[in-house]
């Protein structure tokens, strides 16, 4: 019976106890093929331990969508490396953004992060008000914390009806 070459370089890697190592290179290496190529822009794998995989994702929207759809990438990661490689699918969220969602990548399937329509966009003098206020901030977790919640306020405040006096609003 003839044993075929996946079999004999999983066991070299198996003896020389890189298995793990190359089962992550590997999973590395599909990352795209298997999430897709705009999940791929946002969220990355970040290591294997044992059985579970580590992922990064920006932002919450991204999280939660390959959170979401954990059981079908695990299922296509253990069928492309035939075997029970990985168990389970860790996703963390990462202040620092991803290069390709720098230059305008793909977003979630559910439209833009957080869901916010088209319409409530920053204007680009609003987006150029928060960059010149976040600029000296040194550390760049922090700097990109403090973008996203400058953002996530002027949002906001675009939602709210306009502020006045309380009667305005049916309050008394």
């Amino acid at each position: 019976m003839l044993t075929s070459l996946r079999a004999i370089l999983r066991g070299a890697a198996k003896s020389l106890g890189v298995e793990r190592a190359a089962n992550a290179a590997l999973i590395e290496e599909m990352w795209a093929d298997v999430v897709g190529p705009a999940a791929a822009a946002h969220c990355r794998p970040a290591g294997l331990r044992g059985t579970v995989l580590l992922a990064e994702a920006e932002g919450g929207p991204w999280v939660q969508e390959i959170s979401a759809r954990r059981g079908r990438f695990i299922a296509e990661i253990n069928r492309r490396l035939g075997g029970h490689v990985v168990t389970e699918l860790r996703v963390t969220q990462t202040a620092i953004p991803f290069p390709a969602a720098a230059e305008g990548g793909a977003q979630p399937a559910g439209g833009e992060p957080g869901g916010e329509a088209a319409a409530g966009a920053l204007s680009p003098a609003e987006l150029d008000a928060v960059e010149r206020a976040v600029a000296e901030i040194n550390d760049p977790e922090i700097r990109e914390g403090a973008r996203r919640t400058m953002i996530s306020q002027l949002k906001w405040r675009r939602g709210r009806p306009e502020a006045g006096p309380p009667e305005a609003h049916g309050r008394t």
